[in-house]
This record gives structure tokens, C-alpha cells and sequence, in this order.
């Protein structure tokens, strides 16, 4: 099985995504030295296209009140992954009537956004669950 390349996040093996007891993709550095932990964001966007190769690109965005400081210019965290093989997409019925009925319901609220090791991933939001593989994958910052 191969291991995913990754772009956009710190070398520095004390914060990047494999450092032992880190944070894996809840929690790292990007190259340029920002904080990134997604438990502080809002899953916005997910944009899949199924062309050659597939891509797959996550989009969060930093509660204002959390936001590093070195991140309030450049709040929206982007992956991309491509040659995604998606293996599970659900959404919760619940989740979304939920949304639906209630305005303090936190739709984009990441549960976790796991990494295997090798190419495997798992993303958790209150309305969301997928499960895919991909080999490479880059992480960029933005303004909103």
C-alpha cells in the first residue's frame, strides 16, 4: 500500500502531520509555519470531480473567534487530494433535519479527519462521514 505525498505542510518532524503524538490532519503546520487545527474550523465545501485523475478538495474555515493570528488574513484551509478513490459517502438524514430546524446547529463542525498512515482517510462532520483513499495530497491557505 503507498503512502500519501504531501504538500504544504511543515518538514519540521515535531509538527508536521506523522510527528509522534501529533495531531495528523486535526492538528499541523503548514510550510510557511501556521497553526492549522481544524477542531477550531467549520467544514465549508467538498468538491469531488471524477476526471483523470479524481480530485477531491475539503474546504474549512476558521471560526473567527479561534482563528491564529497568523492565519486572520488567510482563514480558509484547503486540501486537494488526487487519484481519490472514494470508498464511503454518507450523510446524516438526522444531522441535516437538525440544520434544517435549528439555526445554532453546527452543520460544518469537524469530528475528526483522520489519516491511516498510508492513503486512507477518514472525515467526520456533524452531517457528513467519508472515507477515501488518495496519494497525494496538498494543503493550502487562503483568504476568504
Amino acid at each position: 500500500m503507498s503512502v500519501t505525498e504531501f504538500a504544504g505542510v511543515t518538514k519540521d518532524k515535531n509538527r508536521d502531520i506523522t510527528s509522534v503524538g501529533g495531531g495528523g490532519l486535526y492538528e499541523f503546520w503548514t510550510e510557511e509555519g501556521a497553526h492549522v487545527y481544524l477542531h477550531d474550523t467549520n467544514f465549508r465545501r467538498l468538491t469531488y470531480k471524477p476526471g483523470r485523475p479524481p480530485t477531491l478538495e475539503l474546504e474549512f474555515i476558521y471560526v473567527p473567534k479561534w482563528t491564529p493570528p497568523e492565519l486572520s488574513k488567510t482563514p480558509v484551509v484547503v486540501f486537494r487530494f488526487e487519484d481519490v478513490r472514494l470508498v464511503e459517502w454518507i450523510e446524516d438524514q438526522e444531522g441535516h433535519d437538525c440544520v434544517a430546524t435549528s439555526p445554532d446547529a453546527p452543520p460544518g463542525q469537524v469530528g475528526q479527519f483522520d489519516w491511516d498512515g498510508t492513503d486512507m482517510f477518514t472525515l467526520d462532520t456533524f452531517i457528513l462521514r467519508l472515507i477515501f483513499h488518495a496519494p497525494r495530497a496538498a494543503v493550502t491557505v487562503h483568504a476568504k
